[in-house]
């Protein structure tokens, strides 16, 4: 059949059935589904978030698929609405986890030490409604609430872990909120755990009266010890010395004996004063001496830095004595004394260039006041004493593992200096002072330096008699030893109840007991016979690990001893003579919350606060001191700067504090 010719005057206005090219679908509704076609050649619409098909033909429209998108069956509808307990947006790979993200700002906030009013902040709910539109930024109460929450599952996991730990040593410090209203006493617990890994945690941070009295001091440690259950553990108490400390130590020590804490190291030594806390009160014996020189140098140089002339040959002595280009000149007291040490460093060098404070002729160099040559020999006696104070510190947080013989030499290298500079009053009334403490530090010292197998009782005898630590020493042996056989006697007699003695001695018979004690005793003295180690980067902690089983005796005293905290101070209030301030974002602040953002944040930054145990790794070799403001509190790196003492300084990132256990 011959096919019809088509008109000239026909045209064609539209695509053939088959033709490749398809009417865009451009209604919105398309970004959420995918037009697939069945086996049976019918064309569907896919939700791409539900997977649910509908008909996708044109003729249907597209109200039906909105429809969908809007009710509850969808997951989209369900995560805009909130209508799941967990909801979730998949975009790709991205997954939105609400609660996660709530727990992720929790962390952020206590880690950085965020103001809590944050969360009600115009521009951070902009930020985070242009960032995430669907979640929903908590209020100040609800944050309350969620962080008290992680205080307190952190703070259980943190109980289960402490069970496991034979000893503890306990550190209190003290502070002051920002008003100077309320006073704190936090406590810190310092440990061995997993063999030579020394260990630190914040545990608490309770508040006390300005004058509390001994007992009521001792009924709040008393009630720390019993929450977290390590009253029968304790091993010891840092805490500065003072009346009030003193009476609760006492108190405290009495206590823990009728409790059953059976520790052999806390009946011999047990209060350990602070030995940081000594030199801050030794030096504000030396500047209260010369307050009024201090006085008359500050205001000189005050004067000279804003001259062309002064101001040249400041920052010339600066740079020589590297100390950084800081102003010291502003007014007021400083509440750390090294600003108050550099700033007479730099003010002993211009005058001994004679080009500042003794040119009276120059009319650009006049001051309103001089020093006369007796004043400048006081400053320079209170620089000489500051100098010997200043390089203790900075030796004691110079090493990572503080439980050594550094501080027992130091402490005597402090005792020598001022007996040699006692001709001048500064230094009589200091060694008064020092001399209120120095049995008892050099006492503690003294142990812990007998456990430094690189000194023994050597290095100890060169400075005393030995004969009362020898003594002290085989005393506190036996009661060890003997804590060590109760414990296999009663391993062995649960394993066997017929079974005799773990060695084959009969308890009940005296020539085994003493057979027994005399071999348990050679171990100690095997150790302070034997030859000294090298003096070299050394690893204490783990080399009293690898004795444990020829001297198990030895290494759980070494383990009990070389874990006492010598300073209640960290790196950042070392040279603080006032009473440490808590930052100001604790203002106002709940009781609770304060102790559940202090010790939070402490458990974030510190996942595993380790010690490298390697005494001679110096953090802060050759320190490059800056020179601050009189009300500043610049010092050594990695020292802090500001007059507060903000106890906020993150050490890892937020991926890492996600990833790792808080344990």
């Amino acid at each position: 059949m011959k096919r019809p010719e088509i008109s000239a005057s026909y045209k064609v206005t539209s695509a053939p059935p088959n033709s490749s090219k398809k009417r865009k679908s451009t209604s919105d509704v398309w970004n959420h589904f995918i037009k697939e076609t069945d086996q049976n050649g019918k064309v569907q619409a896919k939700c791409k978030h539900c997977g649910k098909c509908f008909s996708g033909l044109s003729k249907d429209g597209t109200t039906h698929l909105k429809n969908h998108l809007n009710s509850s069956k969808c997951k989209r509808s369900q995560k805009e609405t909130g209508g799941s307990e967990n909801p979730t947006v998949t975009n790709g790979n991205f997954v939105f986890d609400e609660e996660r993200s709530g727990l992720d700002l929790v962390r952020m906030i206590i880690k950085n030490g965020y103001p809590l009013n944050m969360v009600e902040h115009e521009e951070f709910i902009i930020f985070m409604k242009n960032l995430q539109p669907t979640f929903k930024l908590p209020s100040q109460d609800t944050l309350k609430d969620k962080i008290l929450r992680f205080y307190r599952e952190e703070k259980e996991k943190l109980r289960k872990q402490f069970d496991k730990v034979l000893s503890f040593s306990l550190i209190l410090n003290f502070w002051t909120d920002c008003g100077k209203k309320s006073k704190y006493c936090s406590f810190t617990l310092q440990f061995i755990e997993d063999g030579p890994k020394l260990k630190k945690k914040n545990i608490a941070i309770k508040n006390v009266e300005y004058n509390y009295t001994g007992e009521t001091l001792f009924e709040i440690v008393k009630g720390v010890l019993l929450e977290w259950n390590i009253d029968k553990k304790l091993a010891s108490i840092t805490v500065e010395s003072s009346y009030a400390n003193n009476q609760m130590v006492k108190i405290l020590d009495r206590w823990l004996g009728d409790q059953g804490n059976c520790n052999p190291f806390r009946k011999q030594i047990f209060h350990i004063p602070c030995i940081t806390h000594v030199i801050n009160l030794l030096v504000k014996v030396g500047l209260d001496e010369i307050d009024y020189i201090l006085h008359k140098i500050r205001k000189d140089i005050k004067y000279m830095s804003v001259t062309t002339i002064g101001k040249q040959k400041f920052e010339e002595v600066v740079k020589k004595l590297n100390l950084g280009g800081k102003d010291i000149t502003s007014e007021g007291v400083p509440v750390r004394w090294d600003s108050t040490f550099f700033m007479l460093r730099i003010a002993l060098e211009l005058r001994r260039q004679g080009d500042a404070f003794v040119d009276q002729q120059s009319s650009d160099c006049v001051f309103p006041m001089n020093l006369s040559v007796e004043e400048w020999d006081k400053a320079k006696v209170a620089h000489k004493c500051l100098t010997v104070f200043y390089d203790a510190i900075c030796s004691f947080f110079g090493s990572k593992c503080l439980s050594t013989n550094v501080y027992f030499c130091k402490i005597f290298d402090i005792y020598g200096s001022l007996n040699q500079w006692q001709g001048s009053d500064i230094t009589y009334k200091m060694i008064q002072k020092l001399d209120c403490y120095f049995e008892d530090i050099c006492y503690v010292c003294a142990i812990v330096a007998v456990f430094d197998p690189r000194t023994k009782l050597d290095f100890v005898e060169d400075f005393e008699d030995t004969s009362e630590h020898r003594i002290t020493l085989g005393y506190m042996f036996d009661l060890y030893a003997e804590n060590l056989t109760s414990q296999r006697s009663s391993s062995s007699f649960i394993n066997n109840d017929n079974s005799s003695s773990s060695d084959g001695d009969d308890p009940c018979n005296i020539l085994d007991y003493w057979k027994k004690s005399k071999r348990q005793r050679t171990e100690l003295e095997k150790y302070l016979q034997g030859p000294l180690q090298p003096d070299e980067e050394f690893d204490i902690l783990g080399w009293w690990h690898t004795k444990s089983q020829d001297s198990p005796t030895l290494w759980t005293m070494a383990r009990d001893i070389l874990a006492i905290p010598m300073s209640t101070s960290t790196s950042n209030s070392a040279f603080c003579i006032e009473t440490m301030t808590l930052d100001p974002i604790f203002n106002d602040l709940d009781p609770d919350i304060i102790e559940a953002l202090f010790c939070g944040k402490d458990w974030l930054d510190n996942l595993i606060r380790i010690t490298s145990n390697k005494d001679n790794d110096r953090s802060i070799a050759n320190p490059i001191p800056m020179l601050e403001n009189p009300g500043s509190t610049s010092g050594p790196e990695p020292l802090q700067t500001g007059d507060t003492l903000h106890v906020w300084s993150g050490t890892l990132e937020p991926q890492e504090a996600q990833s790792q256990s808080i344990i």
